[in-house]
């Protein structure tokens, strides 16, 4: 969206290396006199790859098949507007553009046509549209403008936050005639300020209400809504359907917003899966998510752009980050308009309303993840509260009520977790993170009342050293049994004490575990902690 603000053309420039990136490199880079906004991508029939950049003076068309040199192809002049949207089809390009700067004095392009084509002829071929619609009141009226666009797998395009009537959904035939598009029909129940379509169903995004929207939309003048649903932060952007229909993707463009997933499996029980920022900063407002494959490809204004792997979407992992606005932070419309990762090399190139446009290289990795379920050693009752941390992952998190927790990292490492709640003994022992899974880990944390079995004959039973490498020199008792548990309460080893000395019969991780010594009726544990 963005607010409307007086911006002074001239070229500003804070350099072309992010203070921050994970997964994701830098190609190359070339700046504009004016702002940018959105952004689109174009592969030609013979492979060469084209940026479609908006910026508030026109439309930039960009070949990007040389990351390193992107090289500006051509320019058609609009009107003056922060807001441009652009969508392909075939060898055409259909850009819209919303309100204009007060002083504009070229004319509202409506829907502006691109022959893609032409890109290495002197001039463009290119042309407008100014359709009159009839709205559902009966009265006509003629497109001016329009917020969004976008263009389904069937050839039909939908302008989204249009002029005419309350700015829903214009549909036009695009596939029959691709240069002279045939307007065909309308969703006019809310004004959509975005929005996406797959299989005849809008997944509309009605920013004011902060709702998404979903509408049947096979009979083209005749649209029905279907359902609706809040979003976290109430000012819904945009929406993005998972590649199986079955997840959605909202983001609210706020500050301290977040992309959300939810299960859209069954339109009348849509349910919440889970919600995640930017580890950039939590203040920051999020703009565009796109689906990639597994991935979500999401621009934040000043915090660049994020891949977040939703292969699970119970749990959202950010795995790749790219600041393209080092020199802005927290809330703000100013940095990254917007991303698109679906060229062929598999480049991102995103616009920068300051710096301009980049090509980025991103290494699209899966995330490990983990499902932690923490009890009570002696009783089996699942312990809340429990602080769970790595050392090489940066997750830390509670147990809930159930005992339960998942974290997640885009690490695929040997790492090591901690595990404290006040009253029981921590615990330490080592972990591998697994890319790609959803791993369980169970683990029993022992009840320091627990640890040592008041006796009088045997008040005086020592264990050192403690920590060791699996050798222990016992006093106080002489002939006993034991046995090693490790943290999930499994049994490992057991036998007999005949002497002061116990040397275990396996080598095993570092961390913790638990020595319990059985004489008689008596009984000792001791936590022991395993050194590598």
């Amino acid at each position: 969206m963005r607010p409307t603000l007086l911006t002074l053309f001239f070229v500003t420039s804070f350099g072309i290396a992010a203070q921050n990136s994970l997964n994701i490199s830098l190609k190359g880079q070339t700046t504009y006199l004016n702002d940018m906004n959105d952004i689109w991508g174009y592969t030609s029939v013979t492979g060469r790859e084209f940026a479609l950049a908006g910026t508030t003076a026109g439309v930039s068309i960009v070949e990007v098949t040389d990351p390193v040199n992107p090289a500006k192809k051509q320019f058609i002049q609009g009107p003056y507007s922060i807001w441009r949207d652009l969508k392909t089809w075939d060898h055409y390009a259909y850009v819209t553009h919303d309100n204009t700067f007060a002083w504009n004095t070229i004319p509202d392009h409506g829907l502006l046509i691109i022959d893609l084509d032409s890109v290495d002829n002197v001039n463009p071929t290119y042309k407008t549209m100014n359709p009159v619609i009839q709205v559902p009141a009966g009265s006509m009226d003629t497109l001016q403008t329009a917020h969004n666009l976008y263009i389904d797998e069937n050839g039909y395009a939908y302008l989204f936050g249009a002029n005419v009537g309350n700015g829903g959904a214009l549909i036009f035939d695009v596939a029959t005639d691709p240069w002279n598009p045939t307007y065909v029909g309308m969703y006019d129940d809310y004004y959509f300020h975005d929005g996406m379509v797959r299989g005849d169903t809008i997944w509309g995004s009605a920013v004011y209400q902060g709702k998404f929207i979903v509408v049947d939309a096979a009979v083209k003048d005749s649209t029905v809504t279907l359902a609706t649903h809040g979003t976290p932060n109430a000012f819904t952007h945009n929406t993005w359907i998972s590649d199986d229909n079955t997840v959605l993707f909202t983001t609210d463009e706020i500050g301290n917003a977040f992309l959300t997933a939810y299960d859209v499996s069954d339109l009348a029980n849509i349910t919440e899966l889970d919600r995640i920022q930017t580890s950039l900063g939590t203040s920051v407002i999020p703009h565009n998510a796109h689906v990639y494959g597994q991935w979500v490809v999401t621009s934040y204004y000043t915090a660049g752009v994020q891949i977040v792997d939703a292969k699970y979407p119970e749990l959202l992992v950010e795995v790749g980050y790219y600041d393209t606005a080092p020199s802005f932070s927290g809330n703000g419309f100013y940095g990254n308009w917007g991303a698109y990762p679906y060229f062929e090399s598999g480049l991102i190139v995103c616009s920068d309303i300051e710096e301009g446009l980049s090509v980025l290289d991103p290494t699209y990795v899966e995330a490990s993840r983990l499902h932690v379920v923490v009890y009570d050693s002696i009783t089996k009752a699942p312990l809340s509260n429990v602080d769970i941390s790595f050392d090489r992952a940066a997750d830390t998190v509670q147990s809930s009520i159930d005992g339960l927790a998942n974290l997640g990292t885009h690490l695929d490492v040997l790492d090591s977790i901690n595990l404290k709640l006040a009253g029981f003994v921590p615990h330490h022992s080592s972990y591998q993170w697994q890319a790609g899974a959803f791993d369980t880990l169970k683990v029993a944390l022992l009840n320091v009342n627990n640890v040592g079995t008041p006796d009088v004959a045997h008040s005086a039973i020592v264990l050192q050293p403690n920590p060791n490498h699996g050798t222990f020199q016992l006093s106080g008792v002489d002939d006993a049994t034991y046995q090693l548990v490790d943290g999930q309460g499994r049994m490992l080893e057991d036998g007999r004490l005949l002497n002061d000395v116990l040397t275990l019969k396996n080598n095993y991780p570092h961390g913790t575990y638990y020595l319990r010594l059985q004489w008689g009726a008596q009984a000792k544990t001791f936590p022991v902690m395993l050194l590598p």
